[in-house]
């Protein structure tokens, strides 16, 4: 008889496609991401439900030789059922189903066909179908474990915690202590409700009751230790010799995935390569090299791997969900919202797909297209995790605290044991001046869930004014001595990265000299400029800023200090306010004041207004810059901004200058970027310095290089170059900025 589930049918939350463990979260594209702990929450719920399918089709290996697809088999149910294995091997799925519905006519009462129909549904991606199917047949036979574990399988890949224990808990009851799908199910369970800990504790009772050597268990331990950092126990882990193609394939993309983490890009592309080019008729093995190199930033590879994918099995949604994935990675956004409307076009079923609509619709600033998305995936998985943490993260942005209530309500009562609900919990309160209870807090850190934990110990850390490491102490002691170190050294890092408290100082002086283009032949100095500025910023909240600079001009000096204050009105809203004047010299205004705006309506897309008003010894000037800002690639940002400047000097005419700046920014790394820009315009207009010759129109070209050492130091060079009706300006900078 055909097995109809394996253990491999058990892993729901592959980064790759593949075995990666539920707790270990997907890489993020180089690009910065604003929402933070936000963000990280989509990324994982995307990741869990997308590549669920994959899962689903894990077990029956592209590769194989049996009858012929074009073939007319035998109507003898026997040689009708080897048919639909072999097909099944081959990945034609949709094949494989229509010869078990063809058995089914004949034979509707068929516990073993219709365990088969419910199985290949599954790895069609139509989990609805799938688990009302396993349902049923729990209904006439409680006693049915591989029903009991399927339908746990089909709740898993959903999200839906609850139901998937219950399924598990009874599989394991009626197989027996040691069956070690089920359990691996149960534990991916509480993984998934952020509950690594005890997830942990199990797997490891378990291991050693099955003598430390099945690969599936081994599997799973090594994704929690990758989740702290903790490589070198998660790649012995994931080392354990099996007879199991399926999970060779998931070991091999496991190890991949810690080799990109680790900086070991071309070791691990190599790895996944060299596997999917061994096993070419493999659809998992293709699948799992498109992920990979989609996580890798090189979409060209992954693209090649993700149709040769389609090309072998058109009826699965795995390549087109990646490919979906890597248009919205490399910023083309118009380009994957198709790609994923396609998929649920297809599958109206597919949970990956939905969810991905409402991330992309989210981008794009259609909130309504988004909420939609949401509807639909909340018919296909009632709840799901999945679908009430992207409601949530919506409800959190637009500051609706109604339907941010209402959501959250449903989302306690469908998963009592999910720890998510409490934490989004606490972050409304924080961010909306309610009452953080650090005792809620407290009971959520789990040293083996850093994502929880991480954001848990950044909320105690702003209530409590403590330390980092006072903070982490905090954290309860993790189950054995490796991890604990690797759990506190992970969780001090997330803390100090995303902490919601930032000191910054900066530091820079910048040389110009200047040309003479009249002909007159003069001799022009040079101007000198120099800073120190300093910041203090809490995430989400107020920011106080300090800056003093000097001039020189022609060899003469001014000295200027501004002070700042801003803060956060709601998550989409910044509002600030800067004050000061000079200390001494007559070119630069005696005083300032001013107010600056900018309202966030994407996450990509931002508008900012600031308008001055500054008083020089003869004159007062107002000023208005409005300006505004796209992310439109996760590694590109263009700028542009507009200056109005309208002075009135004693006894003469009022006039109203102009000039406009748009430029673009190329984030190489996550610390490091390249700048260029362009400017034109009337020279005091933006410069609002007096005394510059001429005092007519300008052109400038810029050049700017932040170049991000570690994560506290940056060192930013620069080169401007203006030409001016009298004189052309060649000005170097060299700035340096320290964050902690």
């Amino acid at each position: 008889m055909m097995p109809i589930q394996s253990r491999a049918d058990a892993d729901p939350n592959s980064q790759l496609s593949v075995a990666m463990c539920a707790i270990c979260l997907p890489l993020r594209s180089a690009a910065p991401l604003r929402t933070g702990w936000l963000a990280g929450l989509v990324t994982f719920g995307l990741a869990v439900a997308s590549m669920a399918q994959t899962v689903f089709n894990t077990h029956p290996p592209a590769a194989g030789s049996a009858i012929p697809s074009g073939q007319r088999a035998s109507e003898d149910p026997e040689t009708l059922r080897l048919h639909a294995h072999a097909l099944a091997k081959r990945g034609q799925i949709g094949e494989a189903l229509a010869v078990v519905r063809r058995l089914l006519r004949t034979s509707p009462a068929s516990a073993q066909y219709r365990l088969m129909e419910a199985q290949y549904l599954g790895w069609l991606g139509r989990t609805a179908s799938a688990g009302e199917r396993y349902r049923r047949l729990m209904q006439e036979n409680p006693s049915d474990a591989p029903a009991q574990e399927g339908f746990g399988n089909t709740q898993l890949w959903r999200g839906n915690w609850r139901d998937a224990q219950s399924a598990y808990a009874s599989a394991i009851s009626i197989s027996g202590a040691d069956s070690v799908p089920a359990h691996v199910g149960h534990f991916r369970a509480l993984l998934g409700a952020g509950r690594a800990t005890p997830a942990y504790r199990q797997a490891l009772d378990l291991d050693r009751r099955t003598g430390r050597q099945d690969a599936e268990v081994g599997l799973l331990l090594a994704g929690i230790h990758a989740a702290v950092d903790n490589d070198d126990a998660a790649f012995a882990l994931s080392n354990r010799r099996t007879g199991d193609p399926d999970v060779r394939l998931r070991q091999a993309a496991f190890q991949t995935q810690r080799l990109i983490v680790r900086g070991q890009k071309d070791a691990g592309l190599n790895l996944i390569a060299s596997y999917a080019e061994a096993h070419a008729r493999d659809y998992n093995a293709l699948v799992a090299a498109g992920e990979a190199f989609t996580t890798a930033g090189k979409p060209r590879d992954a693209r090649h791997y993700f149709d040769r994918a389609a090309q072998l099995a058109p009826d699965r949604d795995e390549a087109r969900l990646g490919l979906a994935r890597m248009s919205r990675q490399q910023g083309n956004h118009r380009d994957s919202l198709a790609q994923y409307e396609d998929v649920v076009a297809r599958n109206p079923e597919s949970l990956p797909g939905w969810l991905g609509i409402a991330d992309v619709a989210q981008l794009r600033g259609d909130l309504a297209r988004a909420w939609q998305a949401l509807d639909s995936a909340q018919r296909v998985a009632p709840g799901s995790a999945l679908v009430y943490r992207e409601r949530l993260k919506i409800a959190f942005r637009e500051g609706d605290a109604d339907t941010f209530r209402g959501v959250l309500r449903d989302y306690q009562r469908a998963q009592p044991l999910d720890a998510w609900p409490a934490l989004w919990a606490q972050k409304w309160a924080d961010a909306h001046g309610g009452e953080v209870s650090a005792a809620a807090l407290q009971a959520l850190l789990d040293p083996l869930a850093p994502e929880v934990s991480g954001e848990a110990l950044r909320l105690l850390r702003r209530q409590t004014g403590e330390p980092l490491q006072r903070v982490v102490q905090r954290v309860p002691a993790a189950p054995g001595a490796d991890l604990q170190e690797a759990a506190q050294e992970k969780l001090g890092k997330q803390v100090r990265i995303a902490d919601s408290s930032v000191i910054g100082v900066s530091t820079g002086y910048e040389f110009a000299s200047l040309q003479d283009t009249t002909g007159a032949g003069a001799r022009l100095q040079e101007w000198h400029e120099g800073y120190l500025a300093a910041y203090w910023r809490r995430q989400l909240g107020m920011t106080i800023s300090g800056e003093y600079r000097t001039y020189s001009r022609f060899g003469a000096s001014a000295n200027q200090l501004l002070l700042g204050w801003g803060t956060h009105l709601t998550p989409s809203w910044l509002v600030g306010l800067e004050a000061g004047g000079a200390l001494n010299g007559g070119f630069i205004p005696r005083w300032r004041i001013g107010a600056r705006g900018e309202y966030l309506f994407t996450d990509t897309f931002s508008a900012s207004l600031s308008v001055s008003h500054l008083r020089f010894a003869d004159e007062p000037v107002l000023q208005f810059v409005p300006g505004l800002s796209w992310q439109w690639h996760p590694q590109w940002t263009t700028h542009a901004r507009m200056y109005v400047t309208h002075d009135q000097p004693k006894g003469a005419p009022a006039s109203t200058g102009l000039a406009g700046m748009v430029g673009t920014t190329w984030q190489f790394a996550p610390l490091s970027s390249v700048g260029v820009s362009y400017a034109l315009g009337e020279e005091n207009a933006s410069q609002l310095i007096k005394g510059l010759i001429g005092e007519k129109n300008f052109q400038s070209v810029a050049v700017d290089l932040k170049w991000g050492i570690n994560e506290h130091f940056t060192l930013q060079p620069s080169y401007r170059y203006e030409a001016h009706n009298l004189f052309d300006l060649h000005a170097i900078g060299l700035g340096l900025h320290l964050r902690y």
